[in-house]
């Protein structure tokens, strides 16, 4: 049986802890390619973001090893601490090689900040409620992203990059000062000492661990390419950073819309599997339409971006929510290995991206997405549904 500790008022401040954090990374996420493509041309944003997420995989790989000696409230600190020092470093430099690996390295602190919030959610949450806690999470996180990417436009077009990264410095301290006051009782260290490759054999051994492992990468692969070539794609279109700021925000409404009502029809109704299976047909359905969208009109853009996210928030909370119906609070390195889906997505997105566009037109990214999430729906059919078990936690 896994633990049961479900910790109302931590579990809000988590979320709260994640708002803000995600209002504050929405000002990098989707300007981020523009800043590589600035220092070394569209052909070459694949290869930053794949030495950016080698380092990431590498990091969240062995991160268990710190989180068992230092506890998880502490590399939490350590990871925002590092992240402030990275940010402000970037407000003073200019575009160039030195700051591109300075925002490599932060690209490292910011996906272990990530993770150790992850785990300490876990740590306040209880297995029967985790669609719900994990959906109302995800409905604040994004809420705070979705509140971001016009403003960050803005900032974009009038202090360019020097204004983003000013913005994420002081977001990153009040996040910091947040997380000391709140987390300082909460610094749990782990006895048990797992190798990395231990870990990774745990997760094939249990076979439903690994189908949603694989889910996950399809979803983490469908964000590391929209994420970076969206804009390119839209700015070849001829829309404005203006354009695309509106376009980005009508886009990202469906995860604050649809997650908690997901999660918690998770809980009480479906289970994840059915769910997960529309989600990801509703993604392969409306990516694969974006190739053949000709026109101009920016409408039809959010539209269209629009139902390619109702897909993708089905998934990521489904995602979540069955994944830590497995697991407890204990399991640090298995959450910290769970999330090294993104960075490997991100090393393989950019590797055949960038093999792609050699050869192909940026059209042919779309295509490639549409079919990871075929092998994605594939795998989600030999996914063990979590129904049964609800019936007698109910």
């Amino acid at each position: 049986m896994h633990k049961e500790n479900l910790n109302y008022k931590k579990v809000y401040l988590v979320s709260v802890v994640s708002f803000l954090l995600g209002f504050v990374d929405a000002f990098w996420i989707y300007t981020l390619s523009t800043y590589f493509s600035d220092v070394a041309g569209t052909d070459n944003v694949g290869i930053f973001y794949l030495t950016a997420f080698t380092g990431v995989f590498i990091s969240l790989f062995y991160l268990q090893l710190l989180i068992r000696r230092i506890g998880r409230a502490r590399t939490l600190y350590l990871a925002l601490g590092l992240s402030i020092l990275l940010s402000v470093l970037l407000t003073h430099l200019p575009a160039s090689g030195l700051s591109v690996m300075i925002v490599l390295l932060f690209l490292v602190a910011n996906s272990i900040v990530w993770v150790s919030l992850d785990i300490l959610l876990e740590g306040f949450s209880s297995d029967g409620m985790a669609g719900r806690i994990r959906g109302l999470h995800l409905t604040i996180m994004n809420a705070g992203i979705l509140v971001a990417p016009f403003l960050a436009v803005k900032v974009l077009d009038t202090f360019r990059f020097e204004g983003i990264f000013f913005v994420m410095s002081v977001g990153y301290m009040i996040v910091f000062l947040i997380s000391l006051l709140g987390f300082r009782n909460d610094n749990m260290t782990f006895h048990e000492s797992l190798k990395p490759w231990q870990t990774l054999q745990k997760m094939m051994r249990e076979k439903n661990l690994f189908y949603i492992y694989c889910i996950s990468f399809a979803m983490e692969f469908f964000y590391a390419l929209m994420i970076v070539y969206t804009p390119i794609y839209l700015l070849n279109l001829g829309f404005s950073w203006d354009q695309i700021g509106i376009i980005f925000t009508i886009m990202l409404i469906p995860f604050v819309l649809l997650e908690y009502p997901l999660g918690r029809m998770a809980d009480r109704r479906l289970g994840e599997k059915e769910l997960l299976i529309i989600s990801i047909m509703i993604v392969i359905f409306s990516t694969s339409l974006l190739p053949f969208i000709g026109s101009h009109n920016l409408w039809i853009w959010a539209g269209a971006l629009f139902m390619t996210r109702v897909g993708i928030a089905g998934i990521e909370v489904l995602r979540d929510a069955y994944f830590y119906k497995q697991i407890d609070g204990d399991d640090s390195d298995v959450i910290a290995f769970f999330r090294t889906s993104r960075p490997v997505a991100n090393i393989v997105g950019a590797g055949i991206a960038a093999l792609a566009l050699l050869f192909w037109s940026l059209k042919s990214v779309f295509f490639i997405i549409v079919v990871v999430m075929i092998f994605a729906l594939i795998i989600a059919l030999f996914l063990e549904d979590t129904e049964s078990e609800l019936e007698i936690s109910r």
